[in-house]
């Protein structure tokens, strides 16, 4: 009798243990379902596409201007212009065979028409439209786009320019680009296919400074410290752009000349973990889910030893950032430490009717207005007077950081070319960042072509 009870209480043990981890396995499924299910289908893996394809004429592409960017002609996907137009816009749009992840892929849903519920389906049905997808409008300008991979001069590397207050992505160009018309018979050029706008992970350089900048300003601190163009730290040797020695410095200065010993002391002084904390509030680390487009996660890490906590500080330690990524940040900023999502479905349209409006949605609130102001301020004098004059845009004041961040190819240290900024304009509230791959100095490439970017997206 025992024994037949005590099997009893382990039966319902172990049927308690099971529903219990049948139920975490539902929930877990359904969450799983909710925030990942459109990634889940929007990947050239899915075989319903491919279904979808064969029997359904999907629908335009349109930029915002409503120049028509792709559609469907003879059965076959027709992409608008020439080869440097297709080049310019592909990683945005993608292509018809899923070898890339833009448009065609990601918001392919819409093109197919999948995203009608049953009843629109049998309307669709009775009035013969059921073969035909929705049209889309993409928040990006087109001529932008192939003004910016004109100017790029076919150096390797992306140009992102966001609006700050709304999130759309206004123009995204990452080179070596290429042609989504012939992409099904030619064999792309190496990491061609690879959108570095969005996937593209660099060191930072002293675009971190204004990561470090405001965990400094929300202590309250604000070292004075001598540069004499290079400094030891706990047995780590940093030094200053060129050896230059900058004499002696406050927060807002070494900011304007990107003084890397200064920063270096600024970050020891602030701490590994207080950096790490301001980092992760900027985005860093962390699996982004946006809606409209796959942004890669950026990298922020310290140690326990001082030496790498300087080198983090200026964000040449094991950080990484995108394009992306660095283009809200400065947006951020800009808006009073409110980053926005970045949006790239500006419209859906079937028959002449509108199915759906984008709306702008907040990332997270990176830092307090007041913070924010004060980097806003830093920013403003590194164009005016400090290492990002090259950026100016004449007619509006530009904000901006440059960096320059060096890696090691071959053997051989080479530097990265960066630049962030934004301009303070009610009718154009635009911010940006600009990399070029192994260029050299910040201020020398990736500044100028800030600034000619900027002054043609305001024209």
């Amino acid at each position: 009798m025992k024994d037949t009870q005590k099997f009893k209480r382990h039966v319902r043990v172990c049927m308690g243990i099971f529903i219990t981890l049948f139920a975490v396995l539902i929930v877990y499924l359904g969450y799983s379902v909710l925030m990942y299910g459109e990634k889940w289908f929007a990947t050239p893996y899915n075989p319903r596409l491919h279904s979808a394809a064969e029997s359904i004429i999907a629908g335009s592409i349109y930029d915002r201007n409503g120049n028509r960017m792709v559609w469907t002609e003879d059965g076959s996907r027709q992409y608008a212009g020439n080869a440097d137009t297709r080049r310019a816009l592909s990683h945005v749009l993608g292509d018809a065979y899923g070898k890339s992840v833009g448009a065609e892929t990601i918001f392919a849903k819409y093109l197919y028409g999948m995203d009608k519920d049953i009843l629109e389906r049998i309307k669709d049905i009775g009035t013969g439209q059921d073969k035909n997808g929705n049209d889309i409008s993409l928040t990006i300008d087109s001529e932008l786009c192939e003004y910016i991979y004109d100017q790029m001069g076919g150096k390797k590397g992306s140009v992102v320019l966001l609006n700050y207050k709304t999130g759309e992505i206004l123009a995204s160009v990452s080179l070596p680009a290429f042609d989504p018309q012939t992409v099904g018979k030619d064999t792309p050029e190496d990491t061609s296919l690879v959108d570095r706008a969005t996937m593209g992970r660099y060191p930072p350089g002293s675009v971190m400074k204004i990561m470090t900048a405001a965990a400094a300003v929300e202590e309250g601190i604000d070292i004075k410290y001598t540069c004499t163009g290079e400094d030891i730290i706990e047995g780590q040797k940093v030094t200053c752009a060129g050896g230059t020695a900058h004499g002696e410095l406050t927060l807002e200065s070494a900011f304007t000349k990107s003084c890397n010993t200064y920063f270096a002391n600024l970050a020891v002084k602030i701490g590994g973990q207080r950096l790490l904390q301001e980092a992760s509030k900027f985005g860093f680390n962390k699996e982004w889910n946006f809606s409209d487009i796959n942004l890669y996660r950026s990298n922020f890490e310290v140690s326990e030893e001082e030496g790498d906590v300087a080198w983090a500080g200026i964000g040449q330690y094991n950080d990484l950032i995108t394009p992306m990524h660095a283009a809200m940040i400065a947006g951020a900023i800009a808006n009073d430490g409110v980053m926005m999502e970045p949006k790239l479905l500006k419209s859906v349209d079937f028959n002449g009717y509108t199915q759906f409006n984008y709306t702008p949605a907040k990332a997270g609130q990176v830092t307090d207005a007041a913070t924010a102001r004060t980097i806003k301020k830093y920013m403003m004098e590194v164009v005016k007077s400090g290492t990002g004059t090259s950026a100016a845009v004449k007619g509006t004041t530009m904000y901006g950081k440059t960096g320059t961040a060096e890696f090691v190819e071959d053997g051989e240290v080479k530097n990265h070319s960066w630049f962030v900024g934004f301009i303070e304009d009610s009718a154009h509230p635009y911010a940006i960042a600009v990399i070029f791959e192994g260029a050299g100095y910040g201020s020398r490439y990736a500044a100028p072509m800030a600034g000619k970017v900027m002054a043609r997206a305001i024209r």
